[in-house]
């Protein structure tokens, strides 16, 4: 699986998996995609282990609930995000009017929970600085470390947000010992992955494997935002291989 678009998921049985048939390489457990409607709440599964949770809120105003406590709440038309504490089963409550639509993450964790800290905040465009492109791209890129390695208690190690401007890509690379997801939530563009080159746009979600160079690119008009969760395997160095490729004279294999 490299690509799919959350919209196509059947939602009768939440959740559903947004990468199906992916094997993890790493302690990354789940990555699942829900919808829950005004009103009602979610029971998110319980698998025992000693899981850190985390929640990607793509629309609506959801609560997070653990053993009966109100945890955080994203109220926010931006997208949010909430990291729970490892080790609890938690409850999606959607508090608003409008259906909620959310990404959950779940990576086992490697060093104790003994501060049970809880993460929440927005996807703010405000927050993020332009510079010249990444990896060998073309045009601009703006980004953040949204979290870093130091925030969590597992080898989650990065979630970041980007948006690249109108020509711009992130050029084409790969990673040793990290595997790595794009959500696109806002404009549309190509995305490379093993020389296949696709469309993507709002609702895409992308999977790149350990060792599978890629890249993305926005051939305009408007400006391309997106998500990425990256995991590590545990006591390995991970690192990034440019492949001096800026994709820009890529356009969608033909089927």
């Amino acid at each position: 699986m490299k690509h799919l678009v959350l919209d196509t998921l059947n939602t009768e049985s939440l959740p559903v998996s947004a990468l199906p048939g992916v094997e993890f390489c790493t302690p990354w457990r789940r990555f699942d995609y829900a919808v829950v409607q005004p009103g009602e709440r979610l029971d998110m599964p319980d698998e025992g282990a000693n899981l850190e949770q985390g929640y990607l809120v793509l629309g609506g105003q959801a609560e997070l609930v653990a053993q009966g406590e109100r945890l955080a709440a994203a109220n926010s038309s931006a997208p949010a995000f909430i990291i729970g504490p490892p080790g609890l089963g938690h409850q999606l409550h959607n508090i608003g009017t409008e259906p909620v639509r959310f990404l959950h993450v779940s990576v086992t964790a490697t060093t104790p929970a003994v501060d049970h800290r809880i993460y929440l905040g927005y996807f703010a465009a405000k927050q993020l600085k332009w510079r010249d492109a990444i990896h060998g791209g073309s045009g601009r890129i703006a980004t953040r470390h949204v979290l870093r390695p130091e925030d969590f208690h597992s080898t989650w190690t990065f979630l970041d947000q980007a948006v690249l401007s109108a020509g711009g890509s992130v050029g084409y690379h790969y990673h040793d010992a990290l595997e790595e997801c794009f959500v696109v939530t806002k404009g549309r563009g190509y995305m490379t992955i093993d020389d296949e080159t696709f469309a993507v746009g709002p609702g895409s979600i992308t999977w790149q494997g350990i060792g599978k160079g890629h890249g993305i690119y926005n051939p305009g008009p408007d400006e391309l935002d997106f998500l990425r969760v990256a995991v590590a395997q545990p006591n390995e160095e991970y690192t990034t291989i440019d492949l001096h490729d800026d994709l820009a004279g890529r356009a969608p294999n033909a089927d």
